[in-house]
Protein backbone atom coordinates (compact mmCIF):
# COMPACT_ATOMS: atom_id res chain seq x y z
CA UNK A 1 0.00 0.00 0.00
CA UNK A 2 1.47 3.38 -0.92
CA UNK A 3 1.75 6.32 1.49
CA UNK A 4 -1.29 8.15 0.08
CA UNK A 5 -3.48 5.04 0.52
CA UNK A 6 -2.24 4.57 4.09
CA UNK A 7 -2.99 8.21 4.94
CA UNK A 8 -6.44 7.95 3.39
CA UNK A 9 -7.14 4.83 5.45
CA UNK A 10 -5.90 6.55 8.63
CA UNK A 11 -8.47 9.35 8.16
CA UNK A 12 -11.02 6.89 9.55
CA UNK A 13 -10.76 6.80 13.38
CA UNK A 14 -11.51 3.07 13.50
CA UNK A 15 -8.47 2.44 11.32
CA UNK A 16 -6.30 5.06 13.02
CA UNK A 17 -6.93 3.73 16.53
CA UNK A 18 -7.57 0.10 15.54
CA UNK A 19 -5.39 -2.74 14.34
CA UNK A 20 -4.37 -0.98 11.13
CA UNK A 21 -3.09 2.07 13.01
CA UNK A 22 -1.24 -0.02 15.59
CA UNK A 23 1.36 -0.77 12.93
CA UNK A 24 2.66 2.74 13.61
CA UNK A 25 3.98 4.33 16.78
CA UNK A 26 2.35 7.54 17.95
CA UNK A 27 2.84 10.02 20.76
CA UNK A 28 0.36 8.00 22.82
CA UNK A 29 2.96 5.23 22.87
CA UNK A 30 5.69 7.44 24.35
CA UNK A 31 4.40 7.26 27.94
CA UNK A 32 4.02 3.49 27.65
CA UNK A 33 7.54 3.14 26.28
CA UNK A 34 8.91 5.28 29.12
CA UNK A 35 6.97 3.67 31.97
CA UNK A 36 5.94 0.14 30.96
CA UNK A 37 7.32 -1.01 27.59
CA UNK A 38 5.78 -4.48 27.99
CA UNK A 39 2.33 -2.88 27.75
CA UNK A 40 3.04 -1.38 24.31
CA UNK A 41 0.16 -2.13 21.97
CA UNK A 42 -2.23 -3.07 24.77
CA UNK A 43 -5.55 -1.21 24.89
CA UNK A 44 -5.79 1.48 27.57
CA UNK A 45 -8.66 1.91 29.97
CA UNK A 46 -11.18 4.58 28.97
CA UNK A 47 -10.94 7.61 31.27
CA UNK A 48 -13.43 10.44 31.83
CA UNK A 49 -10.81 13.12 31.04
CA UNK A 50 -10.15 11.59 27.61
CA UNK A 51 -13.88 11.33 26.95
CA UNK A 52 -14.33 15.01 27.85
CA UNK A 53 -11.36 15.93 25.63
CA UNK A 54 -12.80 13.88 22.79
CA UNK A 55 -16.14 15.64 23.08
CA UNK A 56 -14.39 19.03 23.01
CA UNK A 57 -12.46 18.03 19.88
CA UNK A 58 -15.65 16.87 18.22
CA UNK A 59 -17.54 20.03 19.23
CA UNK A 60 -14.86 22.22 17.63
CA UNK A 61 -13.86 20.09 14.64
CA UNK A 62 -16.78 17.83 13.76
CA UNK A 63 -19.94 19.06 15.51
CA UNK A 64 -22.08 16.94 13.19
CA UNK A 65 -20.68 13.86 15.01
CA UNK A 66 -21.65 14.88 18.57
CA UNK A 67 -24.61 12.48 18.46
CA UNK A 68 -22.19 9.55 18.89
CA UNK A 69 -21.66 10.52 22.55
CA UNK A 70 -23.97 9.19 25.22
CA UNK A 71 -24.82 11.90 27.76
CA UNK A 72 -26.44 11.10 31.09
CA UNK A 73 -28.30 13.63 33.27
CA UNK A 74 -26.48 12.70 36.46
CA UNK A 75 -24.27 14.66 38.85
CA UNK A 76 -21.64 11.89 39.12
CA UNK A 77 -20.81 8.46 37.70
CA UNK A 78 -21.65 6.87 41.06
CA UNK A 79 -25.40 7.48 41.02
CA UNK A 80 -28.00 4.81 40.42
CA UNK A 81 -29.30 6.76 37.39
CA UNK A 82 -25.84 6.80 35.79
CA UNK A 83 -25.21 3.12 36.43
CA UNK A 84 -28.59 2.13 34.99
CA UNK A 85 -28.40 4.39 31.93
CA UNK A 86 -24.74 3.77 31.10
CA UNK A 87 -25.02 0.00 30.94
CA UNK A 88 -21.42 -0.22 32.16
CA UNK A 89 -20.13 2.06 29.39
CA UNK A 90 -18.17 5.24 30.18
CA UNK A 91 -20.50 8.14 29.37
CA UNK A 92 -20.43 11.91 29.63
CA UNK A 93 -22.32 13.70 32.36
CA UNK A 94 -24.69 16.49 31.33
CA UNK A 95 -22.78 19.11 33.33
CA UNK A 96 -19.56 18.10 31.50
CA UNK A 97 -21.28 18.61 28.15
CA UNK A 98 -22.66 21.97 29.32
CA UNK A 99 -19.13 23.11 30.30
CA UNK A 100 -17.63 21.92 27.02
CA UNK A 101 -20.30 23.72 25.02
CA UNK A 102 -19.56 26.95 26.93
CA UNK A 103 -15.84 26.48 26.35
CA UNK A 104 -16.41 25.80 22.64
CA UNK A 105 -18.58 28.92 22.33
CA UNK A 106 -15.98 31.08 24.09
CA UNK A 107 -13.20 29.72 21.90
CA UNK A 108 -15.08 30.24 18.66
CA UNK A 109 -16.27 33.70 19.77
CA UNK A 110 -12.62 34.74 20.10
CA UNK A 111 -11.66 36.40 16.82
CA UNK A 112 -8.06 35.13 16.86
CA UNK A 113 -8.99 31.54 17.72
CA UNK A 114 -11.84 31.47 15.24
CA UNK A 115 -9.64 32.79 12.43
CA UNK A 116 -7.03 30.09 13.08
CA UNK A 117 -9.60 27.30 13.39
CA UNK A 118 -12.08 28.30 10.67
CA UNK A 119 -9.66 29.76 8.10
CA UNK A 120 -10.60 28.91 4.50
CA UNK A 121 -7.32 27.04 3.96
CA UNK A 122 -7.59 24.77 7.00
CA UNK A 123 -7.80 21.00 7.30
CA UNK A 124 -9.09 19.00 10.26
CA UNK A 125 -8.06 15.61 11.64
CA UNK A 126 -5.19 15.35 9.18
CA UNK A 127 -3.17 12.11 9.44
CA UNK A 128 0.47 11.72 8.44
CA UNK A 129 3.10 8.98 8.62
CA UNK A 130 6.88 9.01 8.46
CA UNK A 131 9.88 6.92 9.36
CA UNK A 132 11.71 8.56 12.27
CA UNK A 133 14.87 6.97 13.67
CA UNK A 134 14.09 3.69 11.93
CA UNK A 135 10.50 3.38 13.20
CA UNK A 136 7.25 4.22 11.42
CA UNK A 137 5.29 6.93 13.23
CA UNK A 138 1.81 8.35 12.75
CA UNK A 139 0.08 11.47 13.90
CA UNK A 140 -3.27 13.08 13.33
CA UNK A 141 -3.18 16.86 13.59
CA UNK A 142 -6.39 18.38 14.89
CA UNK A 143 -6.02 21.48 12.74
CA UNK A 144 -3.60 22.33 9.95
CA UNK A 145 -3.87 26.00 9.02
CA UNK A 146 -1.96 26.35 5.75
CA UNK A 147 -2.23 30.15 5.53
CA UNK A 148 -0.66 30.65 8.96
CA UNK A 149 1.60 27.58 8.62
CA UNK A 150 0.27 26.22 11.92
CA UNK A 151 -0.44 22.80 13.31
CA UNK A 152 -2.90 23.16 16.18
CA UNK A 153 -3.58 20.43 18.70
CA UNK A 154 -6.53 21.14 20.97
CA UNK A 155 -6.00 20.33 24.64
CA UNK A 156 -8.27 20.41 27.66
CA UNK A 157 -7.30 20.57 31.32
CA UNK A 158 -9.13 20.54 34.63
CA UNK A 159 -6.87 23.24 36.06
CA UNK A 160 -5.07 25.74 33.84
CA UNK A 161 -2.59 26.41 36.66
CA UNK A 162 -1.49 22.78 36.47
CA UNK A 163 -1.34 22.62 32.68
CA UNK A 164 2.46 22.71 32.58
CA UNK A 165 2.46 19.49 34.62
CA UNK A 166 -0.06 17.96 32.23
CA UNK A 167 2.21 18.94 29.35
CA UNK A 168 5.02 17.03 31.07
CA UNK A 169 2.83 14.07 32.06
CA UNK A 170 1.38 13.60 28.57
CA UNK A 171 4.64 14.30 26.71
CA UNK A 172 3.44 17.25 24.67
CA UNK A 173 7.08 18.03 23.91
CA UNK A 174 7.52 14.73 22.09
CA UNK A 175 4.21 15.27 20.33
CA UNK A 176 5.43 18.64 19.04
CA UNK A 177 8.63 16.98 17.81
CA UNK A 178 6.79 14.13 16.09
CA UNK A 179 4.32 16.51 14.42
CA UNK A 180 7.15 18.77 13.25
CA UNK A 181 8.77 15.74 11.61
CA UNK A 182 5.55 14.47 10.03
Amino acid sequence: MNKEDVIEKLRNDENYYGDFGKKYLSNSDIKTLLTNPLALGQPSEPRPAFLVGGYFHTAILEPDKLHKYKVIPSSTRNTKVYKEMSGGELCLLQHEVDNIEKLSDVMLDNVVCKSMIRDSNTEYETPAIKEIEGQMWKGKADIVNHNERLVIDLKTTNDINKFRWSAYKFNYDSQAYIYSEL
